[in-house]
């Protein structure tokens, strides 16, 4: 960290590497499934995306007059963004569901039993409850920015490379360990898996701006930090 940026505090440092920590600690010691939480960390990815999504097209629509009371109007420009967003999100999502198949494939993940997992579509639902509460929570205070574009970007930007990250993690893990199915390797493939998801996870919402200068520099806001803020999402 430079010395013309902003101390992190520290409550919300360990907040965020606990947090990070509990998936690690899970599958170390409570035997959870690394492959569960890949579906999981996917869902994330994929939330995440509908929330951007969503904010790009308030930014690239307007705001159109239409009849109706003010709840009506309400209502209707959410579906329409909503509908937007969605749309978006299943093609942007393809690139990494591709990659997650070959994950699982790679761990001998059985689907018929994920499919009747209440733990794992609990934890599936979780992650798209927090992006919607998310998006509604920034969503005024994104449009109000005078960098609304930019911020808007830089999210998209480092939801994708964290993906990034863990597919070119996943390419090494492949060339080192050579993981059979069913294998001992595999379950360390899927643990270290977990671990490069966790640890960008990490990186990403404490130092974006980091991450952004070393992919996507036009991103990252003059002095690193405008207004107080780091660019990046939290």
């Amino acid at each position: 960290m430079s010395p013309t940026e902003p101390a992190t505090p520290f409550r919300h440092v360990a907040a965020v590497v606990v947090r990070n920590l509990v998936p690690i600690v899970g599958v170390l010691f409570l035997h959870w499934s690394a492959a569960n939480l890949l579906i999981v960390y996917f869902a994330d990815t994929l939330a995440s995306f509908f929330a951007v999504s969503v904010l790009a097209a308030g930014r690239l629509s307007g705001t159109e007059k239409q009849d109706g009371p003010d709840w009506y109007q309400r209502l209707a420009r959410g579906v329409q963004l909503a509908g937007s967003g969605a749309a978006v999100t299943l093609i942007v999502g393809l690139v990494p569901f591709g990659f997650l198949a070959f994950m699982l494939f790679m761990q001998d993940f059985v689907w018929q039993f994920a499919l009747h997992d209440r733990d794992l579509w609990i934890g599936v639902a979780a992650q798209f409850c927090a992006a919607v509460t998310m998006l509604l929570r920034e969503y005024r205070r994104i449009e109000a920015a005078t960098d609304a574009d930019r911020l808007i970007r830089a999210r998209f930007g480092l939801v994708f490379m964290r993906w990034v990250v863990v597919i070119m993690v996943f390419f090494a893990a492949v060339e080192l360990l050579q993981p059979q199915h069913g294998g001992a390797l595999a379950t360390i493939f899927g643990f270290v898996l977990v671990l490069a998801y966790a640890v960008t996870t990490v990186f990403m919402e404490l130092q974006p701006e980091r991450l952004l200068a070393g992919f996507a520099p036009d991103l990252v806001a003059r002095g690193s930090v405008q207004g107080g803020k780091r660019p990046g999402p939290r």
